[in-house]
Order: C-alpha cells, then structure tokens, then sequence
C-alpha cells in the first residue's frame, strides 16, 4: 500500500492541523493558541489512525468509522464525568477560556471528543510495534471469587476522595476499573481479567505505556495553548514538568485503563460490540432497542451542556481578555 493513498490521506491533513497548531503557538498567533489543544489532538489522532491503517490496513476513521464517531460521544460524556467530580475535587481549574459561549462549549465537546480515541489510538499503534511485554504469564483460575472484592475496592476509591478529597483525591483514578471490570467479564464485554485467565498481559501493559505518552502529549499541549487548565493539587505539587506536577503523571497509565474498561462496559449498549479491528463486528449479547440508544445519546448531550455550565460557573479562573 502507499504511503498515502485514498485510504491514508488524512495523514496529510492530520500533519496540517498538526503543523498549523505548533506553527501558529511559536509564533504568537492569538486565535491558534486559543484553539491550540484541539488542533493539536485531532492532527494527531488522524496521523496516527492513517499510521494504524497503512501497517494494518484496518483503522477507525477508515474501516470503522460508526464505531468511531460514536467513541467521540462516549469519549465527551466520560471526560464530563471526570469535570463533575473535579466539582468536588477541586483537583484543576481552566484559564484564558473563550467568553462567547457559541465558541466556549462546542470547544469543550470538540476536546473531550478526543480523549478516548487518542488513547485507543495510541494503543493500537504500540501493539502494532510487535511490543509483547507480559504476553505468556502464569494464567489465573477462571473463577468469580474476585468480582466482590473488586467492586468492595472500586467503592472504597469511589467514597474516600469524594468524602476526604484532600486525602485521598489520587484513588478517585483506579476506582472505575474495579467497579466495572466484574461487570464486563461476567456479561462477555472486552475484559483484562479474560486476558489475565488466558496468560495474556499485554494489552494492559500496552493501555499503561499508551496512557503515559499520551499524558505527556496532553501536559506538553497545553503548556502551548492559551485556552489551558492548571492544577491544584493539594500535596505532591513539585516539582513540575509542565503544569503537571512529576506525581501526577503517575496518575495516566491507570486513567488509561479506566478508558478501556469503561468504554468496553459502554459497548454492552450495542451488544458488546467492540472498537478493536478483531471485535467491532462481534455481538456477544443482544443490542438495545434503537429507542433507548437514541435516549442515552440524547442524554448524554444535555449532560454535556449542563457540565459546560457547571465549568463555567465553579471551574473557570480566567476568561480570554
């Protein structure tokens, strides 16, 4: 296949936006460092999805492009999660944010859009690298005596930060991964623990090397946008790289698990389909009625603008002069 072919364009595009992104910053154009981050990951996740699609001949914006654009509205509503409980933790904040709503909140949703699909990306290329770390590992019993005690310890990560955020605010980043993982492996979703039980490691290795680069990607990004969120972190605050504490980037290798297993929970909508070359055709339960996938959808956009009010109001330090 060629380089860049009918199929692998829009690693040209991606290149553009990416170029037009680090270009503009340098050079102190207002509008691009504004708009810094969104340029920045959507050059990205189209280079590396022409990248997947070269090596593989099977990608997301390509082959599985339904697959895709329906990741980019989970990807917003999870991100909306975490601003919800940052309601709480107090953990970020946001400056230099644009005061024209029209531009404010379609930024918000066009940004979070990326979350899920540059970790995923990122992972599928790192797998496509040959990497086989922690494939061949002592397999574990098929058993379901861990489903309690993981969803005992997915509570307690729930609970503590929420009650003692100044104490405990780190556990709030693994709590997702023990409430839903038994949930995935006793319905038939993509499960880590079914991996595990076939003496297969790596793709959780491979989600904990995905999440670190793209933590930096995400770190070193917005230290170049003038639209960016800075950090208040109540302990563990130096020193920095970035606006990031170094403690913090601890914090991505588990964020990017949390990704994988929530949006394999997610995918039970649609009968367990997955967003991986070998499973986004295969059902493993039946779909939910069309009705109550348009309602969830629906819904999940009226949550989105509600929390792009709530950042407004509590979240917001800076607005763009």
């Amino acid at each position: 296949m060629a380089f860049c072919s009918r199929k692998t364009w829009h690693l040209w595009l991606g290149a553009g936006f990416f170029a037009l992104a680090v270009g503009g910053s340098l050079a102190g154009v207002g509008w691009i460092r504004v708009w810094f981050y969104q340029f920045a990951w959507w050059g990205y996740i189209c280079m590396a999805d022409a990248c997947i699609q070269r090596i593989q001949g099977n990608s997301l914006l390509v082959d599985r492009r339904r697959v895709f654009w329906t990741m980019c509205l989970v990807s917003a509503a999870f991100w909306f999660g975490w601003e919800m409980v940052n309601l709480r933790l107090q953990n970020w904040f946001y400056l230099g944010v644009p005061p024209q709503i029209e531009q404010r909140w379609p930024g918000s949703f066009i940004a979070f859009a990326t979350v899920l699909p540059g970790i995923f990306l990122t992972y599928e290329l790192i797998g496509l690298t040959g990497l086989s770390w922690g494939r061949g590992v002592r397999p574990i019993p098929v058993t379901r005596a861990w489903y309690p005690w993981f969803l005992g310890v997915g509570v307690i990560m729930a609970i503590l930060p929420i009650t003692y955020p100044k104490v405990f605010f780190p556990m709030v980043w693994g709590s997702v991964v023990f409430l839903l993982e038994p949930i995935n492996h006793r319905l038939g979703a993509r499960s880590l623990m079914r991996s595990w039980e076939r003496g297969d490691l790596s793709p959780f290795v491979r989600l904990l090397l995905a999440g670190l680069l793209c933590g930096i990607f995400w770190e070193s990004w917005n230290w170049l946008a003038d639209a960016r969120w800075t950090y208040n972190i109540p302990y563990l605050n130096e020193p920095k790289i970035f606006a990031m504490p170094l403690a913090g980037y601890l914090g991505f290798p588990p964020f990017a698990v949390e990704c994988y297993v929530f949006y394999a929970t997610v995918s039970l909508i649609w009968g367990g389909r997955g967003w991986e070359a070998d499973d986004y055709r295969a059902s493993v339960r039946p779909m939910a009625p069309a009705w109550l996938r348009w309602l969830l959808g629906l819904g999940a956009v009226a949550y989105g603008l509600w929390m792009c009010h709530m950042i407004d109001l509590y979240l917001v330090k800076g607005w763009l002069s």
